[in-house]
């Protein structure tokens, strides 16, 4: 079991007109929201309950998502006032789990904008089994210039975190998906 925070305040500037009116993790894939294929990718991974971190148009979410109970999901809101950056959703997103203290159960935090078919309970296993502080998903790229790279050592831990540069020390990129206790 996890709890999950979802990413989706972001404007999505680079597809206006698209998102006008309509947030970005709302466009539809498929025929649905990428909110909703996230959420359900979520749920089959073991995360009982998501707080959807929301800013730009954030009313538009909670009529289309409600409490979750229609997924066999628990969602709940934390509404940005004013945009507040990854770091500050993610904190913001936190003070609204609640968690007892002494919870153990896992955080997943995830960008409201990636569809990703990496396995999210593999990544949630690995993170308990390892029992580490936090997990991130990476993934290689051919060319890594247009991203930042994560070298890692030789058992898979993180040595750096590297902005865009010409040559890149590595292939492996942040993918968008965090756990932590």
């Amino acid at each position: 079991m996890a709890i999950g925070i979802l990413l989706v305040g972001g404007m999505g500037t680079r597809l206006m007109p698209l998102t006008r009116d309509t947030p970005k993790p709302m466009l539809p894939i498929a025929g649905l929201p990428v909110t909703e294929h996230q959420l359900m990718a979520a749920k089959r991974a073991g995360v009982t309950t998501i707080i959807l971190a929301t800013s730009y148009l954030s009313e538009i979410f909670t009529p289309y998502f409600g409490d979750g109970s229609r997924w066999g999901i628990n969602i709940a809101y934390a509404v940005e006032e004013t945009p507040l950056g990854t770091g500050g959703a993610i904190k913001n997103g936190a003070a609204a789990l609640n968690l007892p203290a002494g919870s153990d159960e896992p955080i997943v935090i995830f960008n409201g904008d990636v569809l990703s078919g990496h396995d999210l309970h593999a990544q949630i296993l690995l993170h308990h089994n390892r029992q580490a502080d936090v997990t991130l998903y990476l993934t290689r790229v051919s060319d890594p210039r247009a991203y930042g790279c994560v070298p890692l050592d030789s058992e898979g831990r993180v040595l750096e975190f590297l902005e865009k540069m010409e040559n890149p020390k590595a292939d492996t990129i942040n993918a968008g998906c965090y756990i932590f206790n």
